[in-house]
């Protein structure tokens, strides 16, 4: 069903609406609105089959204060013109987007993804399943390392702290704040699986990253006998990143790697950083069995895997972690050749950063 509006263009209309006809005719939902006369100006069939409410596809009020009003009223609009949107309405999911198609017309193109949104939910969920077992015997070994170290400290002191030197006490303290502090960012990094809805971006050093994460795998890589090497510069640029979303796409990455390592005699990853073309380039490579060329084309599609126990969803959330942090990946590999993945990621715009 069309609008009454729609059915009632007269001439002039149809001739700036050339394309009225193939409106009609694609999935998305189109809806325009005219703010001076507070009217519908235009709506297309498909805007009635996503909204399945016929009352409220022709009452102006609601359909602005739906769709455009927040983003009128924005304190970032300009921000808010160039994002996606989504709107729960009637128990569905709606996702949308709004254009200035002129100075008193608002363009709003809907979709149902009520669908997407919980296959992507459960794709989610059943990555971080998969990558489970690499993060939780990272963290054995890694918690059990500290707090050795401070069970050890505080024997010592228990033992002579009546002889003990204000200078050994503060190398003490020291020691074991440096231990609480890691297992702190260990704990932390427990949110990994959490969904992620949006990113908290923030300038991040990248050497300081690495540190962590290589710590936090390298220890399960080298009891596969693969070895790990890094390749960064220490006065590399900071990025704006949230690092558990680098961390759990990353992970991605490395945990592919591994599967394409296992039949190596000497298996090794190597990950390296450049500044190029004002981004930071993160490349991970690997000596592995490569990718056959019929395979590269379908990678990031969902439930597309090779793995005898994979699920193919790895890649579709990494590049949708990346998405949402301005980032993107390339893949580039060879069947017997290895395979290197290419991460982009912002470069801080901070101008004082201190390494």
């Amino acid at each position: 069903m069309v609008c009454d509006t729609a059915r009632q263009l007269d001439s002039s209309y149809k001739n700036t609406w050339g394309f009225a006809q193939l409106l009609e005719h694609i999935d998305i939902g189109i809806l325009v609105l005219d703010l001076n006369q507070q009217a519908i100006d235009y709506c297309n069939a498909a805007f009635f089959e996503v909204l399945q409410d016929e009352d409220l596809g022709r009452n102006y009020k609601e359909l602005y204060d739906l769709f455009v009003r927040d983003i009128e009223t924005s304190d970032d609009s300009d921000q808010a013109w160039r994002d996606a949107h989504q709107v729960i309405y009637q128990g569905r999911l709606i996702g949308y987007s709004v254009y200035k198609s002129a100075a008193n017309y608002r363009c709003v193109f809907i979709r149902d993804i009520t669908e997407k949104s919980r296959l992507q939910s459960i794709a989610q969920a059943a990555n971080a399943m998969d990558n489970i077992g690499f993060i939780f015997s990272g963290i054995r070994h890694e918690i059990g390392n500290p707090l050795n170290s401070l069970k050890m400290a505080l024997s010592v002191l228990k033992q002579s702290s009546e002889n003990t030197s204000p200078e050994m006490l503060q190398k003490f303290i020291e020691r074991g704040l440096a231990d609480i502090g890691r297992i702190e960012y260990l704990l932390k990094s427990l949110k990994t699986f959490n969904m992620y809805d949006r990113v908290d971006l923030k300038d991040v050093h990248l050497v300081e990253f690495m540190d962590k994460f290589i710590s936090l795998v390298d220890q399960d890589f080298h009891s596969h006998g693969i070895r790990v090497k890094t390749e960064i510069p220490l006065d590399i640029a900071w990025v704006r990143i949230d690092e558990r979303a680098l961390h759990q796409a990353l992970l991605n990455i490395f945990n592919n790697a591994a599967e394409a390592l296992k039949d190596q005699e000497v298996p090794v990853i190597t990950i390296r950083a450049e500044e190029r073309d004002q981004l930071m380039w993160l490349i991970v490579s690997d000596n592995g069995c490569g990718i056959f060329p019929e395979q590269l084309k379908y990678l990031f599609q969902p439930f597309n895997t090779s793995k005898a126990n994979g699920n193919g969803l790895g890649l579709v959330i990494t590049r949708k972690l990346l998405a949402m942090m301005n980032g993107d990946i390339d893949i580039v590999s060879q069947s017997g050749h290895g395979t290197e993945v290419t991460i982009r990621l912002p470069i801080s715009a901070a101008v004082d950063q201190v390494h």
